[in-house]
């Protein structure tokens, strides 16, 4: 299975070094929506933020917002 890694940007870069073998691209998208609206729900920040997909390639497969609206 390919090994797919979800990095949060914002103005830094937190890297997963680790990643997770998924099974094709839209299940890494959907684990990369999960983890956002996660993160939404736990930290509340002013700055934009994005979860990344990168396949084991390098290349970046899809990108989410991390949205924090209506929290406060």
């Amino acid at each position: 299975m390919p090994k797919y890694h979800f990095e949060i940007v914002d103005d830094y870069r937190l890297e997963d070094p680790i990643g997770q073998e998924l099974h094709d691209a839209d299940q890494a998208m959907t684990v990369a929506n999960d983890i956002a609206k996660q993160i939404a729900t736990d930290v509340v920040s002013e700055s934009a933020r994005n979860v990344v997909v990168i396949d084991d390639s390098g290349t970046e497969v899809y990108q989410t917002p991390i949205s924090c609206e209506g929290k406060a």
